[in-house]
């Protein structure tokens, strides 16, 4: 009689995702002032094209109208004014909400700000705030980056910013928040 083979179930070992990027610091008034200021300097960039669209559309309107072909001339000047309003309602809603940030923050933290954690585990983004759970989302979740002087910030979906401190890193550096997601431009 043949004795049956009793074989063993190879067991995978389980892959651990492995901590990329550990910060923690002391957020205060006067750190996120600094990253509102940088998030809206950072906005603002963003309207150079229409800036120069505006400009080009006065530009054109104000030769079209010395030729007088009023048609075009109008078309550029609306086109021209509408780039203009868009700007600047935008500027007032970004200052809007940046103020209406620090007054939230000074109001719920008293003005002494509360201990932040942030972990990068794999496809995973963890915010902590005084040991309680806050941001808990993926890495597709992130919309852009930009830096400040004190500060690497993930935009997050929803206008959330998750700022790092460049110095405050537990594991992990500033290189690996730069690449951790290349394919969006800072």
């Amino acid at each position: 009689m043949a004795n049956p083979k009793t074989t063993e179930p190879t067991e995978t070992p389980k892959k651990r995702k492995e901590t990329v990027i550990i910060s923690q610091f002391h957020y205060t008034d006067v750190l996120l002032q600094e990253v509102e200021d940088a998030w809206a300097m950072h906005t603002y960039k963003n309207y150079i094209s229409l800036i120069i669209i505006t400009l080009i559309c006065a530009f054109f309107s104000w030769r079209e109208a010395s030729t007088h072909k009023m048609t075009l001339a109008v078309l550029f000047a609306v086109v021209g004014i509408g780039c203009l309003a868009a700007i600047i309602a935008s500027f007032i809603n970004i200052n809007k909400k940046k103020n209406a940030a620090l007054k939230q923050f000074h109001d719920a933290y008293h003005g002494k700000g509360f201990e932040y954690v942030i972990t990068i585990e794999g496809n995973r983004i963890r915010s902590y705030k005084d040991g309680a759970a806050g941001v808990d989302m993926r890495k597709n979740d992130i919309r852009g980056t930009f830096e400040s002087e004190r500060f690497f910030v993930f935009q997050l979906t929803g206008e959330q910013l998750l700022p790092l401190k460049k110095d405050a890193f537990v594991k992990g550096n500033i290189e690996n928040c730069r690449t951790y997601v290349p394919q969006l431009k800072r």
